[in-house]
């Protein structure tokens, strides 16, 4: 209980914590993620985590992209809109990440591998480009939710670690909606397993 002798007292008790929380919000925050990850290993994988996750999002866009012109459903097309502007978001937040963290400055890139898969799917039309679309992005996603699982374990700043968090939630999510459809829309029931 706070005990206070007179007026002179009780503006001294009122205005000692005012000035103590002034104080703290003028002075530059330095917290554990205004910098880079405390040991050297922890910072590698972030890096590498980070360019790599641009990459593969990079290559998720341009299969969405795709996906806009090429689709025959609605809610597909909306679907891939949706994947176009979550991830073209989450590689602008982690190449500011790599500005901000480590002083890198990265841009995506496309292997060889990737670029012919992408000249595979631009040969198809119509269902047959539905079917092969949502199978290849189910895939897709699949690496990027067990990249992201091992992300979240790993990282030392809190903001990338809830992007993971938010990247696996996110795409199982997409991953179900595109294994309703192939079963609905085109009959591939497969085994569904948990994401």
């Amino acid at each position: 209980m706070l005990k206070t002798v007179g007026t002179k007292g009780l503006r001294i008790a009122l205005v000692l914590p005012m000035a103590l929380i002034f104080a703290a919000a003028a002075t530059p925050a330095q917290t554990a993620t205004s910098g880079p990850a405390s040991d050297r290993a922890t910072a590698r994988y972030e890096i590498d985590f980070m360019q790599d996750m641009i990459d593969h999002h990079a290559m998720a866009i341009e299969m969405a992209q795709m996906c806009l012109e090429k689709a025959i459903h609605e809610e597909l097309r909306q679907l891939c809109g949706e994947i176009i502007a979550a991830q073209q978001e989450e590689i602008q937040q982690m190449q500011s990440w790599l500005q901000q963290w480590y002083g890198i400055s990265y841009s995506p890139q496309m292997k060889p591998g990737d670029m012919r898969m992408m000249e595979k799917m631009a040969a198809l039309s119509g269902a047959e480009f539905e079917i092969e679309f949502m199978q290849m992005m189910i895939k897709h996603h699949l690496k990027a939710i067990r990249e992201a699982s091992k992300c979240v374990e790993r990282v030392f700043h809190d903001e990338l670690r809830e992007m993971c968090e938010n990247i696996i939630v996110t795409q199982a999510a997409e991953i179900e909606q595109m294994r309703t459809w192939l079963c609905d829309w085109y009959g591939i029931c497969k085994d569904r397993p948990a994401v």
